[in-house]
C-alpha cells in the first residue's frame, strides 16, 4: 500500500462519512499514514505535536514553530509543512485549511467529529514497506532480548535487567513502551509484573514491547539459572504448545478473532489447564499498535493476509509470546 494507496482509503472514508477533511493527531494513525514517521515528544500524552490534515486535494503537516523545522528535516521531508506560532491556536490553523469542510478527527475535538474508530482499520493490513520495517523491528528486538538475556546472573536486581533491555533496544533503534521483568516468585504472582528492586536468584521474565517505524513488537523470554522442576517444566512447554497451536491453527484468512479465541481456549484445555486463560487476555493482532485488537469471545474482526499478530498465552509461572505477520504462505515470525 502505497501513499497514494492510504490517501485514496483515507479519502473513500471521507466520502463515505461526507466529510470534507480528516485530521489525523493519534501516533498510531501519524505513523500509519506517513510510512513511519513519528510526531511525538513528551510519551506520556496521547497524541503527537503534530498533525497530519487530509483534504480533497491536498495534505498538510500541522506543527508549532518549535518542532516544525525537526518534523519537516527529519520526520515528514515529503510532505508540506504548515506551521503557527507556539503560543498560537492549532485549530485556527486546521479550520483556515480545511477551509470550512465538515472536519473528520481521531482525537476529541469541538466542533468535528470523532472517526477515530473508522480510521483505525485503515491500517491493520499491513503494506510491503510495513512488513520490511516489521521485519527489522522484529530481529533488533530479538537480538537485543538475546543480548539483555545474557547480561543476567544470579544477584542482578529487575531494575537493573529492565536498564539493559532498554538500552540493548535503543542501541538498536528501538523505543521500549511497555518492559516488564519478574524475578523467582514474582513470575507466578502477576501477570504484568513492572520491574521492582527484587533479586534474580534462580529465574527472570523478560518482556517488552519494542516498537520502531510505528510499528510494535512484543516478546517475552525466560533465563533459567537452575533447572526447572517438572511441573513448571510441564506448564511452559504448555504455553509454548498453545502458542504454537494459535499461530499455526488458529490465526487462518477469513476466520474471526472471536474463532480463534474460542480456538485458544480449545489449546488450553487439550495443554491440561482448561482454566488458565481466564487470568489473562490472549493478545492477538498487532501492528500500529502492541495490540490493535484484543482478542476476546465478541471480537469479529477478520483475519486478513498482511496482518500481524501477537498472542501470549501464560500459565501461572509461565509464558510464551512472540510476534508474527500472516502472509500468503503462512506466518512468519520476526522475532526469532
Amino acid at each position: 500500500m502505497s501513499r497514494e494507496h492510504r490517501r485514496e482509503r483515507v479519502r473513500e472514508l471521507m466520502d463515505q462519512l461526507d466529510l470534507g477533511t480528516v485530521l489525523l493527531k493519534s501516533p498510531a494513525n501519524f505513523a500509519w499514514y506517513t510510512g513511519g514517521a513519528d510526531n511525538r515528544v513528551d510519551h506520556s500524552v496521547p497524541l503527537g505535536v503534530a498533525s497530519l490534515l487530509v483534504t480533497a486535494d491536498a495534505e498538510y503537516i500541522v506543527v508549532d514553530n518549535i518542532e516544525a523545522p525537526r518534523i519537516r528535516e527529519e520526520e515528514t521531508p515529503d510532505f508540506e509543512v504548515v506551521e503557527y506560532p507556539w503560543h498560537g491556536d492549532p485549530t485556527s490553523k486546521v479550520r483556515e485549511l480545511a477551509g470550512g469542510s465538515p472536519l473528520g478527527v481521531d482525537h476529541p475535538l469541538e466542533g468535528a467529529r470523532d472517526v477515530s474508530e473508522e480510521v483505525a482499520p485503515l491500517r491493520y493490513v499491513l503494506d510491503a514497506e510495513a512488513i520490511e520495517t516489521y521485519r527489522r523491528a522484529g530481529a533488533g528486538t530479538a537480538a537485543a532480548m538475546g543480548e539483555a538475556a545474557a547480561s543476567l546472573s544470579p544477584g542482578v536486581t529487575e531494575y537493573e535487567a529492565a536498564a539493559n533491555l532498554i538500552s540493548a533496544c535503543r542501541r538498536r533503534g528501538l523505543s521500549t513502551p511497555v518492559v516488564l521483568v519478574a524475578a523467582d516468585g514474582r513470575i507466578a504472582s502477576y501477570r504484568h509484573p513492572i520491574p521492582k528492586d527484587a533479586t534474580i536468584e534462580r529465574r527472570a521474565m523478560l518482556v517488552v514491547c519494542a516498537e520502531e517505524g510505528g510499528l510494535y513488537v512484543s516478546l517475552t523470554r525466560f533465563v533459567e539459572f537452575d533447572e526447572p522442576d517438572g511441573e513448571l517444566k510441564r506448564r511452559q512447554e504448555a504455553c509454548e504448545e498453545v502458542l504454537r497451536r494459535m499461530r499455526e491453527e488458529a490465526t487462518r484468512p477469513g476466520r474471526s478473532l472471536a474463532a480463534a479465541f474460542e480456538d485458544c481456549k480449545t489449546f488450553y484445555a487439550d495443554a491440561g489447564f482448561p482454566d488458565e486463560w481466564r487470568l489473562h487476555h490472549q493478545g492477538g493482532m498487532a501492528g500500529y499498535a502492541a495490540r490493535e485488537v484484543v482478542a476476546t469471545p465478541a471480537t469479529k474482526e477478520e483475519i486478513q493476509v498482511g496482518q500481524a499478530f501477537a498472542w501470549n498465552p501464560s500459565i501461572t509461572g509461565a509464558k510464551a509470546e512472540e510476534t508474527f505477520i500472516l502472509t500468503g504462505d503462512g506466518p512468519e515470525v520476526i522475532t526469532g
